[in-house]
C-alpha cells in the first residue's frame, strides 16, 4: 500500500466502468474518420493517481488514466492534470508503463490549463477531435471554462456533476446564511445567479418576505437544471444519470454534453443500459 492513496467507493467504480464502454466505443468510430487527421485526443482534468484504492478493500482499481491509457484503440494523446504534487508523482510513472502512449502531464488548476493549452490545440477546423473527462471532488469546474470548450465545436465533455457538493455548500434550506464567497463560487460554477430563482422563492414571513428553498434538489431535479443549462452552448447532452451511495443518497449526476449526435446516442444508450439492470 502506498503512504497516500486516493480511496473510491463501488460508485466510482460503476462510473470508471461507463466512461471505459464510451471510451472504446468513441475510439472504434474516430479511428476509421480519414477527415480527423491531426487525431483524437484524451484530457483528464482531475486525474488524481490513477490507481485509487477500493474503499473497504486491499485492493487497487484502474482509475480514469488507466482506464484510457488500456483501451485497444488508443488516443493520440493524453492529457492529465492534476494540482496534488504526491498526485502528480504517481501519474508520471504511468509514464513508463505506457512507453508507447503520448502522456503529458500538467500541474495547475484545470480551469487555466483547459483554457491556456487545450481550447487553442482541438478545434474543429484543426481536423482533429478530443474528449475531456470532468470528475471533480466538488465544485471545481467554472462555467467560463465549459463555454470555451463548447466553443472548439471539437470537443466534448463526460462529466460528474457534483449534487452532493451544492447540496451541502450552497442550496441550504435558508440562503441568507450563504456567505458572499459562496453565493460568488456558485455562480462562477452556474455562469450565472439565475440558480437562485430555479431553487428558491420568496415565501411570506412574520418579518416579510423571505428567501425558502421549497423546491427540491433532488439529485435528478438539480441535473435537469444543469442539464437545460448545458443546453444554451452544446447541442446534444444527455439525460442525466444519477449515481448514489450505499445508502441511496445521490452523490452526483453522469452527463454527457458534446457535438455528436451519434456521441449523445451512445453515451444515452450505456446510461440506460446501467439504469435497466438496476446497477
Amino acid at each position: 500500500m502506498h503512504q497516500q492513496d486516493d480511496v473510491i467507493g463501488p460508485w466510482s467504480e460503476s462510473k470508471l466502468d461507463l466512461l471505459r464502454k464510451y471510451l472504446c466505443a468513441y475510439t472504434s468510430i474516430m479511428r476509421g474518420q480519414e477527415w480527423c487527421r491531426n487525431g483524437y485526443h484524451y484530457v483528464d482534468a482531475f486525474a488524481g493517481t490513477g490507481d485509487p484504492r477500493a474503499r473497504d478493500e486491499e485492493r487497487y482499481v484502474d482509475g480514469s488514466p488507466r482506464v484510457a491509457l488500456a483501451i485497444g484503440n488508443p488516443f493520440h494523446t493524453y492529457t492529465f492534470v492534476e494540482r496534488t504534487p504526491w498526485r502528480i508523482q504517481r501519474l508520471q510513472a504511468l509514464q513508463g508503463e505506457f512507453p508507447e502512449r503520448d502522456i503529458r502531464i500538467r500541474e495547475g488548476d484545470c480551469n487555466q490549463i483547459i483554457v491556456a493549452e487545450i481550447v487553442s490545440r482541438i478545434r474543429y477546423e484543426r481536423f482533429n477531435r478530443g474528449l475531456i473527462f470532468l470528475d471533480p471532488f466538488g465544485m471545481d469546474t467554472e462555467w467560463s471554462t465549459l463555454e470555451q470548450i463548447a466553443a472548439t465545436r471539437a470537443l466534448e465533455v463526460f462529466m460528474n456533476f457534483p449534487v452532493m457538493a451544492l447540496n451541502r455548500t450552497v442550496l441550504r434550506n435558508d440562503p441568507c446564511g450563504l456567505t458572499e464567497a459562496q453565493i460568488e463560487r456558485m455562480n462562477r460554477f452556474w455562469g450565472s445567479s439565475e440558480w437562485r430563482g430555479d431553487i428558491y422563492v420568496e415565501a411570506p414571513t412574520f418579518f416579510g418576505p423571505s428567501e425558502m428553498k421549497v423546491r427540491p434538489t433532488t439529485g435528478k431535479r438539480l441535473g435537469q437544471l444543469f442539464k437545460r443549462r448545458l443546453g444554451e452552448i452544446f447541442p446534444h447532452i444527455t439525460e442525466p444519470l444519477v449515481m448514489t451511495n450505499s445508502k441511496n443518497a445521490p452523490l452526483y449526476c453522469l452527463i454527457f454534453a458534446g457535438h455528436s449526435p451519434t456521441g449523445a446516442k451512445i453515451v444515452q444508450q450505456i446510461f440506460q443500459r446501467y439504469e435497466r439492470l438496476g446497477q
